[in-house]
């Protein structure tokens, strides 16, 4: 029995966007890794639709299909701001790098070529277990 996910199965995701396989193969599995305090977006429908609508404001110019967040009350991970992990919705190649949305930053949006990305969903995946790892290890402190 696969988990009940959401992957925007309606016509809103930008033309020729895919999502990776390597996405897919993670999130469509009985027990989702836990990688807290990241959390998969597509396990909530409401959610997915209300950050995708807000980037979509945001980011009118470059669309970005969040897909994860990293949502910590406790503050001990990025003082307790969300983090979006977003799919460059732009691309149309199947394996689309990795942006961030932190509700945290308030400096100038950086311009697209200067800001910080990670190749594609397996890098971010490894980044994010890493964060969740010391995350968990600094919370059990």
């Amino acid at each position: 029995m696969m988990s009940n996910i959401f992957l925007y199965n309606t016509p809103i995701l930008p033309d020729g966007f895919v999502f990776p396989q390597s996405y897919i193969n993670t999130v469509k599995v009985e027990n989702i890794i836990d990688i807290e305090p990241w959390f998969f977006l597509c396990q909530d429908i409401g959610m997915s639709l209300s950050y995708y609508g807000s980037l979509l404001v945001k980011y009118r110019d470059h669309p970005l299909i969040p897909f994860a967040i990293a949502n910590d009350q406790s503050g001990l991970f990025n003082d307790g701001y969300v983090i979006l992990a977003c799919f460059d919705g732009s691309d149309r190649s199947g394996d689309p790098r990795v942006y961030f949305h932190d509700y945290g930053y308030r400096g100038e949006d950086p311009a697209w070529d200067k800001r910080y990305y990670l190749d594609n969903f397996s890098a971010w995946l490894e980044s994010a277990k890493e964060e969740s790892a010391q995350y968990k290890e600094e919370r059990a402190e």
